[in-house]
């Protein structure tokens, strides 16, 4: 039953995200000049694209590829996580070796919390192979399948996975798709909290007489030790790679912050290893503009009322009716919306789309026409607009109305035409006839001797 919910959800996810009425960008240039090769951030309570940039190019996947490796693990086991173990085989351990790991050696045992816990903290390539392995019966070409099987049905099209953990360079990925998966991810209760955690105690094993804790590299999340990272509004994410020291590149970071009620997810793919101006030895660059972006978002914008249902938009012709002449349009929705928080509901421009008018008997609340809104020219929504009283029917104005619509009709028109025509018709042929018959009376008559 969870696995057919989670799908559903997925279903869900995919229609709504890609919803006409979700699209309002808005330019962080001003404050904040980003250096991403791709980025999208969108506020998940409206669904509203806050900033796009290449949003839909594909991007190296690396360690990211495990959230599509988590959202399988907990779509089809999310109920045993602390029930199902698996043993750390020996040709897995022997394959990550020398990569981003959480130490989990051959012949230990680890529960799937466990091995989720050091995958999504420490973007461990031990745990995620180790989890994909035995889950899989040692097919891990089918269990790639799968993930990129659900990942489509969630809606992300355009990724291809190619192993469980992301090694191999043939793992891709947009910031579209990634911002799909982490929202299917953010439907399970399991992976909010291990993503969200700070950091793990890994009990003893086999191999480990002592436990050991395991710190999580968003260090965005921990106030104690995050220093200029540190943001009270992170919720938890993901980094393709840990942090760099001795080398270089691009990071790409995926994660979601909530603040005063308003979440956002944010994907920051391709950033330059240069970016990361905080000075400290291990640069996190792609971590280092979400957190501007964070500060961008939060400080700039808010969920506000785009519409007051009480506030009539519009007042429009009646006909039939002697109770009045107008009726008064009401918005059916209040249109939560992101707009600049220095402004209010003023700053968006209103397109009505509405007859012009309506006909008596007319139902409080009936349906009568939509409004479109729009913010630095783009639609971010529609809402129906409704009457805001009962209107009657006159009989007598409405009987003449009809009768006079009946005197310009087409069809009168058509029967009126049809009807001179067939009497043109008769008439020449009773003149017609009238003439043959008085030839006939008067012709030349014989006399007779």
């Amino acid at each position: 039953m969870k696995r057919l919910s989670a799908l559903l959800l997925a279903l869900v996810l995919a229609v709504s995200c890609f919803a006409p009425a979700a699209g309002a960008v808005f330019d962080p240039s001003p404050l904040y000049d980003v250096k991403a090769q791709s980025a999208y951030i969108v506020n998940t309570d409206t669904n509203i694209i806050v900033y796009e940039k290449d949003s839909a190019a594909q991007m190296p996947a690396g360690g990211l590829t495990k959230l599509a490796c988590a959202a399988l693990v907990l779509t089809n086991y999310g109920d045993e996580l602390d029930t199902r173990t698996f043993q750390m085989p020996f040709a897995i351990s022997d394959y990550v070796y020398g990569t981003d790991n959480a130490d989990m050696r051959s012949g230990e045992t680890f529960t799937l919390r466990e091995a989720l816990y050091a995958m999504l903290l420490r973007n461990a390539n031990d745990a995620a192979m180790g989890m994909a392995y035995q889950l899989s019966g040692g097919d891990l070409t089918g269990w790639v399948s799968q993930m990129n099987s659900l990942t489509r049905q969630i809606g992300a099209a355009n990724s291809t996975w190619t192993d469980a953990c992301g090694l191999d360079g043939g793992n891709v990925t947009t910031a579209v798709d990634m911002y799909l998966i982490l929202r299917y991810l953010m439907g399970f209760d399991a992976f909010v909290e291990i993503a969200g955690a700070v950091s793990f105690e890994m009990p003893a094993k086999e191999k480990h007489a002592k436990s050991f804790i395991l710190t999580n590299q968003n260090m965005a999340l921990n106030k104690a030790s995050g220093g200029k990272f540190y943001r009270s509004a992170m919720r938890g994410g993901m980094c393709d790679v840990l942090a760099y020291k001795n080398d270089s590149g691009t990071q790409s970071y995926v994660s979601w912050a909530s603040q005063d009620g308003e979440t956002y997810i944010f994907c920051i793919m391709g950033v330059a290893d240069t970016v990361d101006t905080y000075g400290y030895a291990n640069r996190r660059p792609a971590l280092y503009e979400t957190t501007q972006l964070m500060d961008w978002v939060y400080s700039s914008f808010s969920v506000q009322a785009a519409l007051d249902p009480d506030q009539a938009l519009a007042e429009i012709p009646v006909k039939y009716s002697s109770e009045t002449d107008t009726l008064l349009l009401y918005p059916d929705d209040q249109m939560m919306t992101i707009l600049p928080s220095s402004s209010d509901s003023t700053v968006t421009q209103k397109f009505f789309h509405l007859p012009e008018s309506v006909a008596a008997p007319v139902k409080q609340g009936d349906i009568v026409g939509t409004v479109e809104l729009r913010l630095a020219g783009e639609t971010i929504g529609v809402v129906n607009l409704i009457a805001g009283q009962d209107v009657n029917r006159n009989p007598v104005l409405y009987g003449v109305a009809q009768f006079q619509a009946f005197l310009g009709s087409l069809y009168l028109k058509v029967v009126l035409t049809l009807s001179a025509a067939a009497l043109l018709v008769y008439g020449v042929w009773r003149l017609q006839n009238a003439i043959r018959e008085e030839r006939s009376r008067g012709g030349p008559r014989i006399k007779r001797h």
